[in-house]
């Protein structure tokens, strides 16, 4: 009988994220007859520790950023002595950095998270030497890994046209949806919406990245035509008392709710009429893929991104020009007119069809 490998899974904590929740559905979902996952975390900690399977060991490095974590890993590899090692997010440098120090025959694969020149563009904002600094660790460090994943094509050829990561290190999966706990979870509670609508939702960080300052200026737009309109905003982050001030300056605060985190964030997608993307840059953003399974429209902001990959226009979604107020106003108009023309069903069948967990499974497996 062939021995099970074990694969050693380095995230930094388990808050809430598509990175993240990609590891959970990894180990949770790797057939258990080949692989034995285990997960080092920087901090056991985070909203997705309750959704790891029972039979997941947890290793905890006590690092949870770069610059402290690699004499971490490195014990952590010589004590657990996996077959291979799997990082995401801000591990992946110092797990590639550590990696000539690796057991020999120990393969290494880093799982990368967003578009690095866009990545970059907003780090050189505030230091351009550690922009300067981050470009040299892509084209060198990612050389050291057996192999760079990548959520989409225009993520892979980022890489490769202006950091010179080699085409042959470099995989492209994309991320999927869990069709079956959508489906468990999407009908729970009461309704959440209230008033005419349209109920418009956006789900993610709080950070720059998301281009929430874009968003609420042009909603204050979308109000002037659609005044029954609404406005959720699903999570938390950095930004968001900035984001509740600027609301209340735009004079649109009545029509906007912040909920923060929320554990089943499903329930908002079912019964939304369109989610907004106003995203600076993604790679591929996974709550757009979970808004599809749950078969509401998307309007998202043309960004350096996996957007183009995922979404149809006028079939299951809308593209607005990235930071442009009145493009993005204008797009949501253009949503609110016609979305309910479009079949939720046949939405969330395609999604379903071609961003499933089994064939997400199953090409990390082939990787593996």
């Amino acid at each position: 009988m062939n021995k099970k490998k074990r694969v050693l899974f380095v995230v930094p904590s388990l808050f809430g994220g598509g990175e993240e929740q990609m590891a959970v559905h990894l180990v949770n979902h790797l057939d258990r007859s080949r692989y034995e996952p285990i997960l080092a975390l920087g901090a056991i900690e985070g909203p997705y520790l309750k959704d790891v399977r029972d039979d997941v060991a947890i290793y905890e490095l006590g690092a949870k950023r770069a610059r402290g974590a690699v004499p971490a890993i490195l014990r952590a590899i010589w004590s657990l002595r996996p077959d291979i090692v799997m990082s995401f997010l801000g591990l992946n440098f110092a797990v590639a950095l550590a990696r000539p120090l690796f057991p020999p025959g120990t393969r290494v694969l880093v799982r990368h998270g967003s578009t690095t020149s866009a990545f970059l563009a907003e780090v050189e904002q505030s230091s351009r030497l550690r922009a300067s600094l981050y470009r040299r660790f892509y084209g060198t460090l990612y050389r050291l890994p057996d192999a760079v994943i990548c959520q989409c094509d225009s993520m892979l050829n980022d890489l490769a046209d202006n950091f010179s990561v080699p085409v042959s290190k470099m995989v492209r999966i994309y991320n999927p949806v869990d069709i079956e706990k959508i489906g468990r979870l999407v009908n729970e509670g009461e309704p959440l919406y209230t008033g005419a609508g349209p109920h418009l939702l956006t789900i993610g960080n709080m950070s720059y990245a998301k281009g929430y300052d874009i968003l609420l200026p042009a909603f204050k737009l979308v109000l002037e035509r659609h005044p029954q309109a609404n406005l959720t905003f699903v999570g938390d982050g950095e930004n968001r008392p900035a984001l509740e001030r600027l609301a209340d300056e735009l004079g649109v605060r009545d029509a906007v709710r912040f909920v923060g985190f929320q554990s089943n964030p499903y329930v908002y997608l079912k019964q939304a009429d369109l989610f907004i993307s106003s995203s600076r840059y993604e790679g591929v953003a996974l709550v757009i893929l979970e808004s599809l399974a749950c078969g509401t429209p998307v309007v998202a902001t043309d960004c350096p991104s996996g957007n183009r990959e995922i979404i149809e226009e006028e079939s299951n979604g809308w593209f607005a020009k990235p930071e442009d107020v009145p493009s993005l106003a204008e797009t949501i108009s253009k949503a609110i007119n016609e979305y309910s023309t479009l079949d939720r069903e046949a939405i969330r069948a395609k999604c379903e069809e071609r961003f499933s967990i089994k064939q997400f499974t199953a090409l990390y497996e082939t990787l593996l």
